[in-house]
């Protein structure tokens, strides 16, 4: 099913509160962001970063950012997640943040570290929302923790590459590359990392200048999303640049969950301006996964912040 929408212009009294007995409790109207970030320990030994936003006691929805980044970089969700009573658990995924690194990472490893994360924290029923690169791992996570979740999303997201759709444009430079060598894309990386962390304001500038008009428009005007990602660009991980590398390396190589397994209902956001993941990659998705209903958004850019009521309500349940 695809729908067509316009472009850019309270508590859960069923759910236990998450406690966050792991982070600092806010003071009295203090804004909870991702700075207080927890920590837990995965099967192995390493750990897993992830921090609460919004409003502890409302439905929980696990939000995965994009690649490269941090979980810092949705800090500006904070006061929407409230006011929309949503706790929004944000997990750093494996090599950023505050989360270990892990060689041997896929696709589906990714999800069943989030298994973990819900398991942890009591959060069985919780959606999970993948923004670009977070993208797969949320829709694998509707195949491998379809007893767990109650529904999956994408906004923006990668779809996969391997077999190659025709519909897709031709990969970019970093695909190529990482398909190569993860070494090489690791390199590329680690330099613009780099120069995100000495120069960010210089950094976030260049990376506004190539976004479509919609997402250059939001980091213009919008000084929290703005914030934060700025906040990203100066505190990388010591392993993003392995990390990103790991992230492309899978999305140029077949995924090891089938999207025609996904046993949860997944709701697919895309724009049709997104300059960053084309709308030909939600097209791709919404055709192998039959579980999926696609949102097209007319103008619409990558971030989507402009519909983020419509996003949450999409994984939310009726009548909450």
């Amino acid at each position: 099913m695809t729908i067509s929408i316009p472009g850019p212009r309270g508590n859960n009294p069923g759910r236990a509160m998450i406690t966050g007995q792991r982070l600092a409790p806010p003071r009295s109207g203090a804004a909870v962001t991702i700075r207080a970030v927890a920590q837990m320990a995965l099967p192995g030994g390493r750990l897993l970063g992830y921090a609460v936003m919004g409003d502890r006691a409302g439905f929980p929805v696990l939000v995965l950012h994009g690649t490269p980044g941090s979980s810092r970089q949705l800090a500006g969700l904070d006061r929407a997640a409230r006011e929309h009573g949503l706790a929004l658990v944000a997990p750093d995924r494996a090599g950023y943040g505050g989360s270990g690194y892990d060689p041997a990472r896929t696709i589906a490893s990714g999800a069943r570290d989030l298994g973990e994360l819900i398991r942890h924290e009591a959060l069985e029923g919780c959606a999970v929302v993948g923004l670009s690169g977070g993208g797969p791992s949320a829709l694998a996570c509707g195949v491998l923790l379809a007893d767990r979740v109650s529904a999956v999303a994408t906004v923006g997201g990668v779809a996969p590459l391997v077999p190659r759709d025709p519909r897709l444009p031709r990969d970019r430079l970093m695909i190529r590359t990482a398909r190569r060598s993860q070494a090489a894309a690791r390199a590329l990386f680690a330099a613009a990392i780099a120069a995100g962390r000495a120069r960010p304001e210089q950094t976030l500038g260049r990376f506004a200048a190539l976004l479509a008009r919609p997402d250059a428009d939001l980091l213009r005007d919008d000084g929290g999303i703005r914030g934060a990602l700025l906040d990203d660009l100066r505190h990388p991980s010591p392993t993003a640049a392995k990390a990103a590398a790991r992230d492309f390396w899978l999305f140029a190589r077949p995924w090891d969950v089938d999207l025609a397994d996904v046993a949860v209902p997944a709701q697919v956001w895309h724009g049709t301006q997104d300059r960053n993941v084309p709308i030909a990659h939600a097209h791709v998705i919404a055709a192998r996964c039959p579980a999926a209903k696609l949102h097209i958004v007319h103008g619409g850019g990558h971030m989507l912040l402009a519909q983020l009521e419509q996003i949450t309500a999409s994984v939310t349940p009726a009548g909450r």
